[in-house]
């Protein structure tokens, strides 16, 4: 399986795991938790957030602007995971464009092979390659890190807002926070789409063709669970867009070129690796040479001596 669709679906299970967790609280008649599971995620998870909004709203009056509050902390919080990882990610960026062209090589005669050991034999000889240059195929996948991270919140601010009369009927900008909201939802998938756009600008022009795709995935999900979702949350993932693009932002024009010249230093110019063995069909065309010397060295000694003696007098002839 391909490293973009273990991305595209792992990115996918992460969102789904979101929306699982956000209704995994029961609730009965009277609005409170159901069973022993649900009442430890509220007392632990869903109540503390609804006492830190109520204690942000008492400082700022207004519980659109306390969403806005939790939603800067958040991504301030994992922050310095996000700039690690993409370190990490660039990193990786460096080592797969030294194995490059030695690996599209091996990739493409195992899409031609049909011998199952053939096969088996480029896969190993793939993974060897990423194995002596620290090629880690899923270093890309921990950008998912702080995504999973944000999962309790959603689902904390998810029933905080759920279970919360005053937050439910609350309003910000005159839009109700406990109800759903098709302005903020549209409002949500064109920030992250724009998110999306900035993060692409930051990537070698061969992986922004492949990851142009699957960037669209974040914007339309999130445009679909902000139309099934109250005004209150909706309002959390907007302004983390923009906080996203302004990570993006910084990351790419100012972070990315200090820490590739950091690299450069390090790891000196990239220097192409070649393959220890020969290609396929180069080493095909070897044999077959080899063979056809072999067999004409063989005719020639495996020839009569009658025909030999036959043709030295046919040159004597002509002498």
């Amino acid at each position: 399986m391909k490293t973009r669709t273990k991305k595209w679906i792992l990115s996918g299970g992460m969102l789904s795991l979101m929306l699982f967790m956000a209704g995994c609280i029961r609730i009965d008649e009277s609005g409170n938790p159901a069973g022993s599971i649900s009442q430890f995620l509220y007392d632990y998870l869903v109540l503390p957030t609804q006492q830190f909004i109520e204690f942000l709203n008492g400082i700022f009056g207004s519980y659109g602007l306390a969403i806005i509050a939790i939603t800067i902390i958040v991504r301030i919080l994992i922050l310095p995971l996000s700039i690690r990882q993409q370190r990490a990610t660039m990193e990786q960026q460096v080592k797969m464009s030294v194995v490059k062209p030695a690996a599209d090589e091996i990739q493409a005669e195992m899409k031609e092979a049909t011998d199952p050991k053939q096969k088996q034999e480029l896969q190993a000889e793939l993974m060897s390659l990423y194995r002596e240059n620290n090629v880690n195929m899923l270093g890309g996948l921990g950008g998912c890190l702080p995504l999973l991270i944000q999962m309790p919140v959603f689902t904390a601010m998810f029933q905080a807002i759920r279970m919360s009369e005053s937050i439910q009927n609350a309003s910000f900008l005159g839009i109700g926070l406990g109800e759903r909201s098709i302005l903020l939802a549209l409002a949500t998938g064109a920030v992250y789409y724009l998110q999306s756009r900035v993060m692409l600008l930051g990537m070698p022009e061969d992986q922004r063709k492949q990851s142009n795709t699957m960037m669209l995935m974040s914007p339309i999900m999130l445009l679909f669970i902000s139309f099934s979702s109250p005004a209150g949350l909706t309002l959390y993932w907007l302004v983390g867009g923009f906080v996203a693009i302004a990570q993006s932002a910084i990351t790419t024009f100012y972070y990315k070129p200090k820490v590739q010249a950091e690299l450069k230093e390090k790891h000196g110019e990239v220097q192409v690796v070649e393959r220890k063995r020969k290609p396929r069909k180069e080493a095909e065309k070897v044999v077959n040479s080899d063979q056809t010397t072999s067999a004409s060295n063989r005719n020639k000694r495996n020839a009569s001596p009658f025909e030999s003696k036959s043709k030295r007098n046919e040159g004597k002839q002509k002498r």
